[in-house]
Formats: structure tokens, C-alpha cells, sequence
């Protein structure tokens, strides 16, 4: 039982095949239905050979009979599940049972989002001409895959940096991306040119001389006053204590991984470990060597105790906690 990716599963049905049982499963929901969209556009099913259901409401003893039945006039039938993590112990055992010997002439979708913390059945229970298909959430370098993907189709080209930054910015659902890579397309629409940094924060309602990543790429570097000032523009700009704590935190989590990585000789490989861009990498690694392990470690610690304090009702003035932090970190103590 193979595991895909939602590429492979795309080139997949670009040539036509099927397979009788796919479990898509994992985080990214949106980007699961998508792929029922893009079945029906590549098959073209008619209805009668075609159906969708949640499997929470749904009869399943009647839509595993339906992927049973011969398909009319057409080679093979499509019967969907959704939200399979919700059936119950007779029915989930009803399709367990049919996993094992599924219908060859059907293709059974099912689409779960099976909460982490509880096993999942159905994997183990899939054969070898079926598969999985891994919907987890993206790395970094998987969301800037895709937005450059989708910038692409619809003309814009874009700069590096930019696809860097709006993830950074955005995090990486892709619904949140598809949305963003919209709102570029348009604010692109006529113009001869690359989307570049610049553009990336004036969307995303920054101005240019108010950086978001200012006080992180301060910290990086090792640059006491520039990240005492950041820290200091950034509170007054009203953003909050916590977001500029995990700013901090984040970079020096970061600083230590690729520390690590390089010092356990990953080689090449590394930046795709460490879920980063290999600029991005190699810019973190040069900025590491600023920093001893150990140091980084204790930074960690004070970042800990930081949160303590602004979450607790202790009178310590919120922004100095942050000013105090941002400048022992970065200090050469």
C-alpha cells in the first residue's frame, strides 16, 4: 500500500488511473476537496456514477453497496466519504471490511481529518493496489512551492524573497495562501514586473519602514541595538508582547536547529530537515556562528520564564520584559 503525495496523486489521474480505495487523509482539508473537484474535472463522471457523502449522517452499508454495483456506460464508478473519522463502530467496521476486498471496478474516496491523539484504522486495513494520500500540513518550502505554482498559472512572476517573506507572514494553510496568491494577481494585473518584497508587506498592511520581522532578524544577526530598537518600534506600532515573545523565541529555535544540523553533518539534505529554503538555511547557519549552543539554550530558558511573566498578574511592565529579553539574547554575556 503505497503512500502519495498530493502531486503524485495528481499526475495519478492526469494519466487516467485509479486505484480502488484512496485514504485522503491529514490536516489540509481544503486542499482535499480540491482534489474531488479536480477527479470530477479530469473523469468527468456522470451522476449515476458519481456520489458524496459524510459518512456521519450517511447509510454506509448503502454507499458501500453502490461502490459495489457495476458502473453504467462507463468503466468506473466513484463513491466518496467524507469525514470518515466520524462513523461509528458498526459502520466504520462495515468499510474495514470492505477495504480487504474492495470492488475493482469502484473507486472509493475517503476523506477524514482523524484527530492525531486517536489511532486510525483504515491505513492497515487498505490493500496494495490502494493508497494513502499525505494531506498534512506544508512545510515552508512546500507552501512556497505551491503559491509560486498558483502565481505562476495566473502570469505573475515573483521575487524569492517575497514568496519567503508572505509565508513567513501567512503561515502555510493553503487556504490562506490561495487567498493571498488572489489578492496578488490583481494588485499585479497590468504591470510588467516581478512581485517583489516591498509588494508582499504593503498587502499584507505593513509599511516599508515598519519591517515585521525586524526584532527576529535583529536577534539572528546578534545585533543588540537594532533589536532593542525594533522591540521598542514594534510596541509602540501597538503590537502585542506575546507575538514579539514568539518572535524571539521562534528565532532562536531556529538559530539551534540548523546548529545542530550542521554540526551532525546532514550535508545538503539539511535545509529541507530543518523545513526551511536552502537561503534561508544557509543565512541562519552563517548567523548561528554568532551564538554557543549553550547560549542558545539559555535563551530558550529566559524565553520560557518571559511568557511566565506576561502571563501572570505580576505588575512587570509588558514591554520592558520584552526590551530586557531581546537585549540579553543578543548581548555578548
Amino acid at each position: 500500500m503505497p503512500t502519495l503525495t498530493p502531486k503524485a496523486l495528481a499526475d495519478e489521474w492526469a494519466k487516467k488511473k485509479t486505484r480502488p480505495v484512496y485514504y485522503l487523509c491529514g490536516e489540509e482539508t481544503a486542499m482535499k476537496d480540491a482534489a474531488l473537484k479536480r477527479l470530477e474535472g479530469i473523469f468527468k463522471p456522470e451522476s449515476f456514477n458519481f456520489s458524496v457523502r459524510d459518512a456521519e449522517t450517511a447509510d454506509i452499508a448503502q454507499a458501500l453497496d453502490e461502490a459495489q454495483t457495476a458502473p453504467m456506460l462507463a468503466e468506473v464508478r466513484f463513491v466518496a466519504l467524507k469525514r470518515v473519522e466520524k462513523l461509528k463502530k458498526e459502520p466504520l467496521k462495515a468499510l474495514l471490511a470492505y477495504l480487504e476486498d474492495p470492488c475493482p471496478s469502484a473507486c472509493l474516496l475517503l476523506l477524514s481529518d482523524w484527530p492525531r491523539e486517536k489511532q486510525d484504522p483504515i491505513p492497515g486495513a487498505l490493500g496494495p493496489e490502494s493508497a494513502v494520500v499525505n494531506f498534512d500540513t506544508m512545510s515552508p518550502a512546500q507552501a512556497i512551492e505551491r503559491l509560486n505554482s498558483v502565481l505562476l498559472a495566473n502570469g505573475v512572476k515573483t521575487d524569492g524573497e517575497a514568496l519567503e517573506l508572505l509565508v513567513e507572514l501567512l503561515g502555510t494553510d493553503s487556504v490562506t495562501l490561495d487567498g493571498e496568491a488572489e489578492k496578488i494577481v490583481l494588485y499585479m494585473h497590468g504591470q510588467n514586473r516581478f512581485f517583489n518584497p516591498d509588494d508582499a508587506l504593503a498587502l499584507a498592511g505593513f509599511a516599508r519602514t515598519q519591517h515585521p520581522f525586524a526584532l527576529s532578524n535583529a536577534v539572528c544577526s546578534r545585533r543588540p541595538a537594532e533589536a532593542a530598537q525594533a522591540a521598542a518600534s514594534m510596541l509602540a506600532f501597538g503590537t502585542e508582547p506575546l507575538a514579539l515573545l514568539s518572535q524571539i523565541s521562534r528565532a532562536v529555535e531556529r538559530l539551534l536547529k540548523v546548529k545542530r544540523l550542521s554540526a551532525a553533518g546532514e550535508g545538503p539534505a539539511a535545509c529541507y530537515q530543518a523545513g526551511m529554503s536552502p537561503g534561508q538555511y544557509h543565512a541562519l547557519l552563517q548567523n548561528a556562528g554568532a551564538y554557543t549552543e549553550e547560549k542558545l539554550l539559555r535563551a530558550l530558558r529566559r524565553c520560557l520564564e518571559a511568557e511566565e511573566l506576561l502571563k501572570s498578574s505580576s505588575k512587570r511592565d509588558p514591554g520592558l520584559v520584552i526590551r530586557q529579553l531581546a537585549y540579553e539574547i543578543t548581548s555578548a554575556k
